[in-house]
């Protein structure tokens, strides 16, 4: 899904009073921690939603000179979620950022592997939470006992298929992530702060412990790279259609538009929406990256 539509305060733009509530009431917990992995913090400012909260800084006169753009792999140490995330589900996440990132900076830069490149964008994942797996197992449980009372003509639901059931509001994961981009002096020309959180209405529950950390590290990539690329404040952009490209790249797992994005593998396509459907972990159908990334 969009970013803009997952999160929280987007989602009820148009209603109030006590759904609003109820909404805020299903929404992750958002925490921003400044752990020192980027060069400087001092020129940050806040830029808040419900489910998501930033610190940015942008020079956008020394990045309308940049051409081409290096991306480290985003850092995530096993200190950061303990022994519960195993090596490769790191990875994935990491990957999932990465990926997404690759793709927004695409759009208006030429993306390298040299170390010579106009900008290097790096990040490192520094708080994770965890989705709750009974909760999340007791909502797939039960969306898929509606889609089945459904096509056999019990109960209230009328639509055939998957029918989609609120998460309930425990154990919904978040995640928070430090990034910035230097150029070939080593001098910070943006950064970010990024905490995300899923809601109990829009995300997808899966049988995995970072099901919501992944799909939060896409949304970061997202936001991180359309920052980089526009100059824009990506929670106050306006919202927009997606294009072919993205739908067939991000959504389909299509080629990339840079060649150099193939390092990060491709979306799991058609295979990951049907597993998604059923609640499957996304490391079941997420390759994650097709090479190694220098």
């Amino acid at each position: 899904m969009l970013a803009w539509f997952e999160r929280c305060l987007r989602a009820p733009r148009n209603i109030s009073g006590i759904a609003v509530l109820v909404t805020l009431g299903g929404c992750g917990t958002v925490l921003l921690n400044e752990t020192g992995s980027l060069t400087r913090y001092d020129r940050l400012v806040a830029s808040d939603e419900v489910a998501t909260r930033a610190k940015l800084y942008i020079d956008k006169a020394a990045l309308g000179s940049v051409r081409t753009v290096r991306i480290i792999p985003t850092a995530f140490s096993a200190e950061i979620a303990g022994p519960e995330v195993n090596d490769v589900e790191r990875r994935l996440v990491a990957n999932a950022a990465d990926r997404a990132l690759c793709y927004e900076l695409s759009l208006r830069y030429d993306v390298v592997s040299t170390k010579k490149a106009d900008l290097t964008v790096r990040a490192a994942v520094t708080r994770v939470g965890l989705t709750g797996l009974p909760a999340a197992g007791g909502t797939i449980a039960a969306s898929a006992g509606v889609s089945i009372a459904s096509q056999l003509g019990v109960g209230f639901a009328t639509t055939v298929g998957r029918v989609p059931i609120p998460r309930i509001p425990i154990g919904l994961g978040n995640l928070t992530i430090e990034a910035e981009a230097l150029d070939r002096h080593h001098e910070q020309r943006a950064a970010m702060v990024w905490g995300g959180a899923v809601n109990s209405f829009t995300s997808q529950p899966r049988f995995s412990p970072i099901s919501d950390a992944y799909d939060l590290a896409g949304e970061f990539g997202q936001d991180w790279g359309g920052y980089l690329a526009t100059g824009i404040d990506p929670f106050k952009a306006p919202n927009a259609i997606p294009s072919y490209d993205r739908i067939r790249i991000t959504t389909l797992g299509e080629a990339p538009l840079d060649p150099d994005c193939e390092a990060f593998g491709r979306a799991p396509g058609i295979d990951g929406i049907a597993a998604d459907y059923i609640g499957l972990p996304p490391e079941w159908t997420d390759k994650g990256p097709a090479a190694r990334v220098n």
